[in-house]
């Protein structure tokens, strides 16, 4: 049995030039899946076993390549970011939770709209010994320190913004460990976004700030107050798994 038709072609409503690239993107992958595609050497004596890539499939990686990145992902963004249906076709996937703060940072100065900032509280603690040592590194160490499974230190926002819910936080009302949202109102202590992905959909809910310890730091703890949110115009790629996605831009990816 052999599968040749491409559902997603089927049931999606485009344009006719939208619609020609994914047919001609379809054709090339089962062609390469197929062993139909002609191979290359890039070594005088080496073997031919390396397909290059059409170069309307690839994004310019020259001096403005981020740039480039985010044009080719997240086209006309200072005008559509307020669509929810824009943000969650979207994604540009990296590697690296750096390459990850980098790209939000940039694409969030893009956004005209004020911008909110909020600073977690941290503190260090003894588990062991059950007491807390406030003292014992500066506020700026604390703060400097990125840890998996914390948010950061500094979360800035704008109304508008797609931002991932980092743990589950209240599984009933949708709001579950990567659950995406927008943000429509930003309070001094609970933020409001509206629900992109998931069951709930178009649910309005408030986000809280909580306090999270790590689970991977048994002895010496930090206990860090923050908003269980990250910015998500672009993610980790192992986060983006399992998730269908029309428009997507792999950053510093081996082919």
């Amino acid at each position: 049995m052999h599968l040749r038709i491409n559902m997603r072609l089927r049931t999606r409503a485009q344009s006719g030039e939208s619609t020609e690239r994914m047919e001609a993107f379809a054709r090339w992958i089962l062609q390469v899946g197929e062993g139909e595609v002609q191979g290359i050497s890039i070594l005088d004596d080496g073997e031919p076993d390396w397909i290059k890539i059409p170069q309307e499939f690839i994004i310019p990686n020259d001096e403005d390549r981020v740039q480039n990145l985010i044009v080719a992902v997240y086209a006309n963004l200072v005008t559509e970011y307020t669509d929810l249906v824009y943000l969650q076709e979207r994604r540009i996937l990296v590697p690296t939770n750096d390459d990850v703060d980098e790209i939000n940072s940039i694409m969030l100065s893009m956004i005209l709209e004020d911008m909110k900032t909020y600073m977690s509280c941290d503190i260090f603690s003894n588990s062991n010994y059950g007491g807390t040592f406030s003292d014992m590194e500066p506020p700026e160490l604390l703060h400097s320190l990125k840890i998996p499974g914390l948010p950061n230190h500094c979360l800035e926002l704008k109304v508008g913004v797609k931002v991932i819910l980092l743990k589950n936080l209240n599984q009933s009302i949708g709001l579950s460990n990567g659950t995406r949202l927008a943000v429509t109102k930003m309070g001094d202590q609970v933020v409001q976004a509206k629900v992109i992905s998931g069951s709930k959909v178009g649910k309005t809910v408030l986000i809280p700030q909580v306090d999270l310890t790590p689970s991977n730091l048994p002895n010496l703890q930090i206990r860090r107050r923050q908003f269980l949110l990250k910015l998500a115009f672009a993610m980790t790629i192992n986060k983006s798994q399992g998730q269908t996605l029309n428009q997507v831009g792999p950053s510093k990816a081996r082919v």
